[in-house]
């Protein structure tokens, strides 16, 4: 007789974590807006397993971690922009034209 597995229990926080794991991925690989409308749901469905706890915690380490690399690239780019030469513009002045009247 084959052996039957007991089916593994329904995992409510798996399509939250996938769905949040996925946005940060897309992120990560410069869509930004991926991350955009995102929100935990209202109404937790049940208290996080150990593993889903892990699993949200090395999310939440990724996230950290790209919104320190997009600090560091914007101070990057603010100094650049910084260090941008800018040309001096002086308003030209024309030497002083004196017309003596005779008359």
């Amino acid at each position: 007789m084959p052996e039957h597995t007991p089916a593994e229990p329904w995992d409510p926080w798996a399509p939250v974590l996938d769905d949040l794991e996925h946005r940060v991925e897309a992120a990560e690989s410069g869509d930004l807006a991926a991350l955009e409308g995102w929100a935990p749901p209202a109404v937790q469905p049940t208290p996080m397993t150990a593993d889903d706890q892990h699993r949200a915690n090395a999310i939440l380490v990724r996230q950290r971690a790209l919104m320190a690399r997009m600090r560091e690239e914007q101070q990057a780019i603010a100094a650049s922009m910084r260090s941008m030469r800018r040309p001096q513009y002086r308003p030209v002045t024309a030497p002083p034209v004196y017309v003596d009247r005779v008359g």
